[in-house]
């Protein structure tokens, strides 16, 4: 994972300013509700006959999510625990009093599906299904015949600090779920089922399909290195998706893509990528609308990507080609990707979509350096292309760029920062422009004294 940069104490602080919000509500209920407010707790060597206290425990998580209710904490005591069946949640929590499944000090809580459960493809081994206002904090969930950890049909739905192993499906997969966060998991090895039939749609490593108002954030997605089945993406946001962002994760060693933002066949409108390293992918990351649907209003900026064998970042037109409109994409750092794929994939920048309806591209004040092919485009002719500095060679070069080595801090160790001399400093020009960098340090204001640096890091 990356260290704690600037962008994620600011988040930590948000973040416990709303968990101190949203518990108590009010200084005036504060009091009312220490009387309401219940902790549960569930050991190895608990039993389910008892009240679930701390000193007689309950034996299985699921018997703690049967009982739980708002405003209850579930607290789990370090072990591994080997479900018979789905673990459900009964109820619902609040805004203000939500449901905890916590795991507790001492140990890391694990729970083992043994490739048994869920017994049906489109389930967890955590499901949640039609609840508001769930926390899954720590919790560690391994072999899930399908998906990990699974919410469909939710409300303020959120999985931090978790990790999975080798899941058959999805480590965190979430339909239909707004004000979902998915925050600081790792993510190993999902979409991990065998092929039994010649497709087998695993979905992503985390997906979240038709969400609105969801955070993504500050994950580790990995090792998804033998292409087996239909799927294994790292973080996708598709269908109908609205009000999404996904940032500062870090996805390595995946076949397929590291970020995929796909509309399928609805629409999907106002999704954020930024402060993202991709690297050791198939594809860095991607905007598509696969089954004819529309991808509108979305910013790709501050990302790193490198080492990625096909295409660093595409607009891409595959299959049935539908509508990609009004698209940022700024201040990104890709290098060293396409040395592995077809020769039109070959590239850092693939810009292949080209649908009639396709509008409003800007493309400004990103590094693509030593690349296989550093840009190419499919004739379109409105896009906005300035202010980049491409080093090497390309197929598409747009107007005011640089051509001079972006003179990066340390490349073979994937150090990409810029030394004092580069001449990618204080070159950015115009808007978009970002106000934070890839490590979350301020960049200058448009219009300032002083400019932005091209790429997605800051000189200090």
């Amino acid at each position: 994972m990356k260290p704690f940069y600037p962008r994620l104490m600011r988040l930590f602080i948000a973040l416990s300013l709303l968990v101190t919000l949203t518990s108590f509500g009010s200084a005036e209920n504060f009091h009312r509700r220490q009387d309401t407010v219940r902790a549960l707790f569930v050991a190895i060597n608990g039993d389910d006959s008892a009240p679930g206290t701390k000193t007689s425990p309950f034996a299985t998580i699921a018997k703690a999510a049967a009982v739980a209710e708002a405003g209850d904490t579930v607290w789990i005591e370090p072990g591994t625990y080997i479900p018979t069946d789905i673990i459900r949640p009964a109820n619902s929590g609040t805004l203000d009093s939500p449901i905890t499944f916590r795991a507790a000090p001492g140990g890391p809580v694990v729970i083992d599906a043994k490739g048994q459960v869920p017994g049906y493809d489109w389930d967890g081994v955590i499901m949640i299904t039609k609840k508001r206002w769930i926390v899954i904090d720590g919790l560690t969930v391994i072999n899930s015949r399908w998906f990990g950890i699974c919410a469909t049909q939710c409300e303020g739905i959120t999985v931090r600090n978790c990790s999975t192993r080798f899941t058959g499906g999805s480590g965190i997969y979430m339909l239909g779920t707004a004000k979902a966060i998915v925050f600081h998991n790792s993510i190993r090895r999902a979409c991990d089922a065998p092929a039994s039939t010649p497709e087998k749609f695993t979905q992503e490593c985390i997906s979240m399909p038709d969400c609105t108002e969801f955070d993504v954030s500050h994950n580790e997605v990995f090792d998804h290195t033998v292409d087996t089945n239909m799927g294994g993406e790292g973080i996708d946001a598709k269908g109908a998706c609205r009000h999404g962002k996904i940032h500062d994760n870090l996805l390595h060693d995946l076949v397929r893509v590291g970020v995929y933002v796909d509309s399928f066949d609805k629409t999907l409108s106002d999704i954020e990528v930024y402060g993202n390293t991709v690297c050791n992918c198939g594809n860095g990351i991607t905007v598509a609308c696969e089954e004819g649907g529309t991808s509108q209003s979305i910013k790709i900026h501050d990302n790193l990507v490198y080492d990625c064998s096909h295409v660093g970042i595409r607009l891409a037109g595959y299959l049935k080609n539908g509508p990609i409109q009004d698209i940022s994409i700024y201040q990104n750092t890709v290098v060293r990707c396409g040395f592995n794929g077809n020769p039109w994939e070959n590239c850092a920048l693939l810009i292949e979509a080209n649908n009639p309806a396709n509008r409003n591209y800007v493309i400004r004040n990103n590094i693509f350096s030593d690349n296989l092919n550093q840009v190419r485009i499919n004739g379109q002719t409105f896009l906005v292309f300035d202010h980049n500095l491409i080093h090497g060679p390309s197929l598409y070069s747009g107007t005011n760029f640089l051509t001079d080595s972006p003179m990066f801090v340390d490349p073979e160790h994937n150090d990409f920062h810029l030394q004092s001399s580069s001449p990618a400093r204080r070159a950015a020009t115009d808007l978009p422009s970002s106000q934070y960098d890839h490590d979350g340090n301020s960049r200058p204001p448009k219009g300032g004294a002083v400019a932005a640096d091209y790429g997605a890091f800051q000189s200090r």
